[in-house]
């Protein structure tokens, strides 16, 4: 009896199965999407890896990924009319970017998040992205010569910039839909552009030379109030902002001491908030770092020049900081700090009365201090520049 149940196990392992197994071949996998406006509704761009076509070997130049495009008055019909395109399945387990055009994030971001977030194949850890000065779908198109997909090369020119300089922003669909829907914080996204020909960006032979003619760029942060785009900021801007939101994993920057330039470099930004009163707040930047570059003649061993150097280097970070908020508080009125957030929690009954217009009138008003304190550990490999060594 006791081998029969078990003969009756291995049976049934046998005969069971995955009732919604799918060939590899029979599928076009997705690997980015690029959403427009179209005069209809919406155009969707789908980036499509190319498998192997059965019983064929590659053709040497051919393209490892497809652009496929459809358009609709909603994204599911846009959606819908390249599935009628494509010769296999598409699926959306892959999908690691996602492009919106300036005018689909002006509309607001919302109005196509609804279709991404149903998406039961789709995971919502994908990087989402804004295209500047270019149609995203063409965004999709542009290949690179270190990457195999643009989508890779996308993804890895996000992460390589934030782990080394700090002056882009990481934001993937999770973090940017939280943070619209949370109280007192505005989202912000990374844009990309095209320095170049898409026509020629988007042909293998574009990898055929030591310089592409054209490739992707990462250009200035969009700033929201909530799902909706408002402006740019430049880089510089959104290195800060990543100081105040403690986003910083490794920081560069040029600053001036006695009309000499020296580099910087520090991986431990800390930045606190206060919150005084509902008018007042005070930021504290701190960190420590060493030197990367000294143009000129400088005596690193002094105590008194270093002392010299830090203060030069903390009016250099207070006055791009204090840039950065005034364009924040008064041209784009875009609370990406989460002030807004932590008054709500410190002030609850008071923030129920001004939020509605939080952004527009209490926002520009708010007097914000900020108090640098950096400290120089390390001057490199030479205390003293090359020229002093020298003479």
């Amino acid at each position: 009896m006791k081998n029969k149940i078990i003969l009756l196990f291995i049976c049934l392992f046998l005969l069971c199965g995955c009732n919604n197994y799918r060939e590899l071949n029979d599928l076009a996998i997705i690997t980015g999407i690029a959403i427009d406006k179209a005069d209809n509704g919406y155009e969707m761009s789908f980036l499509i890896a190319n498998s192997p076509k059965a019983q064929t070997s590659s053709k040497e130049g051919e393209a490892k990924t497809t652009v496929y495009s459809g358009t609709g008055q909603s994204l599911t019909e846009a959606a819908k009319a390249i599935a009628t395109e494509s010769p296999k399945q598409l699926y959306f387990g892959h999908v690691n970017v996602v492009v919106i055009s300036e005018d689909i994030a002006k509309d607001g971001f919302f109005k196509v998040a609804d279709w991404l977030i149903r998406n039961t194949e789709m995971r919502k850890q994908f990087y989402l992205m804004q295209a500047k000065d270019e149609k995203a779908g063409n965004i999709l198109k542009i290949v690179s010569p270190l990457e195999s997909f643009p989508s890779q090369s996308i993804a890895t020119l996000i992460k390589s910039n934030r782990d080394t300089q700090s002056l882009s922003i990481d934001t993937n669909y999770t973090t940017f839909v939280s943070r619209a829907l949370e109280t007192g914080y505005d989202p912000v996204l990374p844009s990309i552009s095209i320095e170049g020909k898409v026509k020629k960006g988007s042909s293998e032979k574009n990898l055929e030379t030591t310089e592409p003619e054209t490739y992707l760029k990462l250009s200035d942060i969009a700033l929201f109030q909530k799902d909706k785009f408002v402006g740019y900021i430049d880089e510089r801007g959104g290195q800060a902002i990543n100081i105040f939101n403690n986003e910083v994993n490794e920081l560069r920057f040029d600053f001036e001491y006695n009309d000499n330039l020296m580099g910087f470099s520090s991986a431990n930004m800390k930045t606190k908030m206060n919150i005084k009163d509902i008018n007042t707040i005070e930021l504290k930047v701190s960190g420590s770092g060493h030197i990367l570059e000294v143009d000129g003649e400088i005596d690193l061993t002094n105590t008194k020049i270093v002392k010299e150097i830090e203060n030069a280097l903390e009016t250099h970070m207070k006055k791009q900081l204090n840039q950065t908020i005034e364009k924040l508080q008064n041209k784009f009125k875009s609370d990406v700090l989460g002030i807004g957030r932590q008054m709500f929690i410190k002030y609850p009954n008071k923030w129920e009365k001004i939020k509605d217009e939080w952004n527009n009138k209490y926002f520009p008003k708010l007097d914000i201090t900020i108090q640098t304190d950096l400290t120089i550990d390390g001057s490199g490999s030479l205390n003293n520049s090359i020229e002093e060594v020298q003479s």
